[in-house]
């Protein structure tokens, strides 16, 4: 992992649909041109066609966690209006959104493995699509806290 703070990899809260819509921009075209360099029905075609059903699904489950519960109408044929619904305690409200930010985070490493595949590629973005290791900067500070309590230092990748 570089020092570098231009490479540094986000932490999930940073993750927004900005970033994940320039994956999907540079991946379409690359996509697309491989199913119409490739007749429909061949296994090529239809690899690519999965592929970019999958980075769409990413996609569509990253925004929907980062845009929260749709609430909106729903009908409500009684009449009557909708009970309240119970206020949350303070550790079901921060366990609520643990799990919503490690839901962007496995999503959005799934969604950098895949792109990853074309690293070397013109228009790939280094700086910006790369796997997330922490929820946010607190549970990166409590990660290096116990590292140097355990006396441990990081290890240093060939």
């Amino acid at each position: 992992m570089s020092t570098d703070p231009e490479h540094r990899p986000p932490h999930a809260v940073d993750i927004t649909m900005d970033d994940v819509w320039a994956v999907l921009d540079f991946l379409t075209p690359r996509l697309e041109s491989q199913e119409r360099a490739h007749g429909s029905g061949t296994d090529e075609h239809r690899a690519a066609s999965a592929l970019y059903e999958a980075v769409c699904m990413f996609a569509l489950i990253i925004e929907a966690e980062i845009r929260g519960p749709l609430t909106g109408c729903v009908r409500n044929p009684s009449g009557r209006p909708p009970a309240p619904a119970p206020t949350p305690t303070e550790s079901e409200r921060i366990a609520k959104e643990r799990l919503r930010l490690t839901r962007i985070k496995e999503y959005w490493n799934q969604l950098c493995a895949v792109v990853e595949m074309w690293r070397e590629s013109d228009g790939y973005d280094l700086a910006r699509w790369q796997r997330a290791s922490f929820l946010d900067a607190a549970a990166e500070a409590e990660y290096q806290r116990h590292v140097a309590e355990a006396g441990l230092r990081k290890a240093t990748r060939p």
